[in-house]
């Protein structure tokens, strides 16, 4: 099985030339957040199982297209359950986020997509910081998660805040990026 998915991985990834990064399994790639308000308090949580995939431009090693998701049951804290239940878990048991507009604004890129969440989706802004040192590439930053956009009818605002501030780090192993001269 797993020479099959490493056939797998390695025959998309020659039929797609730009170079393509996994989110590596350290603790240092999470997701979390901080309600400051709600039903209970305090409302924290924080994952380590966020599964991010970036793709880079194959001769200049630039940003192109990022992913992740993240199980709503992963995330562990105060009362942290919390995301899982406003998320609908039981049906919905992902958070998926796909990219579709990256920009560089300094050092700051600026990630627009769409985030799937309560099976329906929403655009979201992404800001992140990249960061590469000792052969791996570090994305750290925040977006805002309106839950309340993703009900048909909104709830009380008693029981679900307007904005849901996340912050989230993904650190990828550096792909080898081909030089001018191999081209």
């Amino acid at each position: 099985m797993k020479t099959t998915l490493l056939f797998l991985a390695i025959s998309t990834a020659l039929l797609f030339d730009a170079p393509k990064a996994q989110a590596q399994d350290k603790m240092s790639t999470e997701i979390s957040y901080n309600v400051i308000f709600g039903p209970v308090f305090p409302i924290e949580g924080r994952s380590s199982q966020l599964d991010g995939r970036i793709t880079l431009n194959d001769t200049t090693g630039v940003l192109e297209k990022l992913d992740f998701e993240v199980p709503l049951n992963s995330f562990i804290g105060q009362n942290a359950g919390y995301l899982a239940w406003v998320g609908n878990s039981w049906t919905f048991p992902d958070m998926r986020f796909r990219s579709n507009d990256i920009t560089q604004k300094g050092d700051t890129w600026i990630v627009k997509g769409n985030l799937e969440f309560r099976g329906r989706n929403q655009p979201v802004t992404l800001r992140l910081n990249r960061n590469d040192k000792d052969g791996e590439i570090v994305l750290s930053g925040n977006f805002s998660l309106n839950p309340r956009d993703y009900f048909i009818i909104p709830p009380s605002i008693e029981l679900v805040p307007n904005n849901i501030p996340m912050e989230l780090t993904m650190v990828f192993e550096q792909p080898a990026i081909a030089s001018e001269e191999d081209s």
